[in-house]
C-alpha cells in the first residue's frame, strides 16, 4: 500500500506536469481547450473553468490528455474554426506538441537544481586502497589521498568522483586529478580506460583504487527487479546477518564476499521485522566475472563518522548549469539503452512497467525527501524521452508526421493517418504487454 500511494502521487505530478506543458502552449497559441484529465476514464471529479476548459480527474491512472478544438473530431462553427488545432499554422502545432515532453525535461532540471542547491550527502572520496601495477598505482596515487577534483572539477563525494570518471570512460581519455596526500595537494595524471555503459560500475576497480567506506549496516534499501536478490525473496528493509553460518556485521565485507561467489549457491540467514530467516542466494556473475546481486545498501541506517562526511552543492546560477548537465547525461543513458534494446545488445528484460516503478517509488520515498525527488526526475527524464520517439499515438509521432507536412508541403491525409494511428496502437501495446509481463514474472517468478 505505502509503495502504491507514492507511485500514484509520483504519476499524478509527472502527469500534471506533461499535459500542463500541452495546455499553456496551446493556450498561448490561441487554441481552444476543451478538456484537461488526469487519468482515463468516467470521471470521479470534473469542473468546468473560468476559461471554458472542462478539468477532470479520472480513475484509471495510466496518463492524461489535453482535448483541443479540433475539426477532424467534431462539428466546428465557422466563427470558431480560428481557435481548432487544425487551423493552426505548423510551427504552432510542433510547439503544442513537444510542449509535454519539453515540460518534463523542465521540471527534471528545475528538480536537480533544487537538490544540488540544498545539497546531496555523501562520503568523502578517501582513498583506502591501490591496486599494484594498477593504472592508478603507475600514476602515483596512494592510500589515504583524498581526491579533491578531476579535470578542474570539484568532487567533494565518491558519487561526484565516479560520474566525473564515467564521463571520461565512455571514451578512454586522459585526465588530471588533484589529490591531498598528507596535507599536501599534488596533481596526476590517469589514462582512463574506455568502459561500455554496462560496466560502468567497475570504473574505480578498473583504474585500481579502492574506496575508503564507513563500515555500513547492512540493511537494503533497494532490490532491482529480477535480479538474484529479487529471487532469493530477499525485500528492502531485510538486515543481512550471516552466510553459511558465518556472521557479518558490516555491508562492505558482503560486499567482498557477493564478489567472490559468482555462481556459487549458499545459504543466508536474514532478519525481517522480528522475524528470522533462512534464503538461499545464488550471486550472479557481471561483465567482469564478479558476483553480483542487485541489491543496494540503505546507508540512512547508519551512521557515518563525522570525518568522512561529506556534502556536494553548488550555488543557486552554478546548480543550474549541473542540473542541465545531469538531465543531459540521464536521457543519453536513456536513449543508449533504448537502442540497446531496439540493437539487441540489451534484454528487454530491463523493461519494467508499473509494478517496478510502484516498488521503486515506495523504496525512494522511504530514504527521504531528496531521494524521492531524484526518482521523480529519473522517471520524468524517461517520460520525456519515450514521448519523443517516432511512435505514431505518441508526441514523437505527431512531430515525425508533421515533419513529412514540412517536406510535403500538405498534411498527410486523415485515412493514413488513421492507419498510422493503428500501427502505433499495436506497438504501444506489445510495449505495456512486454512490461507487464516482466513486473508479473518478478513478483511470481
Amino acid at each position: 500500500m505505502h509503495s502504491l500511494i507514492f507511485f500514484l502521487i509520483a504519476l499524478a505530478i509527472l502527469i500534471i506536469i506533461h499535459e500542463y506543458g500541452h495546455f499553456w502552449v496551446a493556450r498561448r497559441c490561441g487554441v481552444k481547450v476543451l478538456r484537461f484529465s488526469v487519468g482515463f476514464g468516467k470521471p470521479i471529479w470534473q469542473k468546468v473553468g473560468k476559461d471554458g476548459t472542462e478539468y477532470v480527474l479520472a480513475p484509471i491512472p495510466m496518463g492524461g490528455y489535453v482535448k483541443m478544438l479540433d475539426e477532424r473530431e467534431m462539428p466546428v462553427s465557422e466563427e470558431q474554426a480560428q481557435f481548432a488545432f487544425n487551423r493552426q499554422s505548423l510551427a504552432k502545432r510542433v510547439a503544442i506538441v513537444s510542449a509535454g515532453p519539453i515540460a518534463n525535461l523542465i521540471f527534471a532540471i528545475l528538480a536537480y537544481w533544487m537538490l544540488f542547491v540544498v545539497g546531496v550527502s555523501g562520503i568523502k572520496p578517501i582513498i583506502d586502497d591501490v591496486h599494484p601495477a594498477s593504472i592508478a598505482a603507475q600514476a602515483g596515487l596512494n592510500p589515504s589521498d583524498e581526491i579533491l577534483q578531476v579535470d578542474g572539477k570539484r568532487t567533494p563525494t565518491w558519487n561526484s568522483v565516479y560520474k566525473a570518471l564515467i564521463q571520461k570512460a565512455e571514451y578512454g581519455e586522459r585526465t588530471e586529478i588533484l589529490v591531498l596526500t598528507s596535507g599536501i595537494e599534488q596533481q596526476y595524471a590517469l589514462v582512463i580506460p574506455q568502459v561500455s555503459i554496462d560496466q560502468a560500475s567497475s570504473i574505480l576497480d578498473k583504474i585500481g583504487i579502492e574506496p575508503l567506506r564507513p563500515a555500513i549496516k547492512p540493511v537494503l534499501g533497494e532490490i532491482v527487479p529480477d535480479s538474484p536478490a529479487q529471487k532469493a525473496g530477499l525485500k528492502v528493509g531485510d538486515v543481512l546477518l550471516s552466510s553459511q553460518q558465518q556472521t557479518i556485521d558490516n555491508w562492505s565485507k558482503w560486499v567482498e564476499l557477493i564478489q567472490a561467489s559468482a555462481g556459487k549457491e549458499w545459504n543466508i540467514e536474514i532478519q525481517r521485522n522480528e522475524q528470522r530467516l533462512t534464503l538461499t542466494l545464488t550471486p550472479q556473475a557481471g561483465d567482469d566475472g564478479k558476483g553480483r546481486i542487485g541489491a543496494a545498501v540503505d546507508a540512512s541506517q547508519s551512521t557515518i563518522p563525522q570525518e568522512l562526511q561529506a556534502e556536494l552543492s553548488y550555488g543557486p546560477v552554478e546548480a543550474v548549469w549541473q542540473a542541465v548537465i545531469q538531465t543531459w547525461d540521464f536521457s543519453s543513458s536513456t536513449l543508449k539503452s533504448l537502442w540497446g534494446m531496439i540493437t539487441g545488445k540489451v534484454s528487454t528484460d530491463n523493461l519494467g512497467g508499473p509494478i517496478s516503478i510502484a516498488q521503486i517509488a515506495g523504496s525512494s520515498a522511504e530514504q527521504g525527501v531528496t531521494s524521492f525527488i531524484s526518482f521523480l526526475a529519473m522517471i520524468s527524464i524517461t517520460l520525456g524521452i519515450l514521448n519523443l520517439l517516432p511512435i505514431p499515438m505518441l508526441d514523437g509521432g505527431h512531430l515525425a508526421m508533421f515533419a513529412v507536412e514540412a517536406v510535403r508541403g500538405k498534411p498527410i491525409s486523415e485515412i493514413t493517418q488513421m492507419q498510422i494511428q493503428k500501427v502505433g496502437f499495436l506497438i504501444l501495446i506489445m510495449v505495456m504487454f512486454i512490461a507487464f509481463f516482466n513486473d508479473l514474472t518478478r513478483v511470481f517468478g
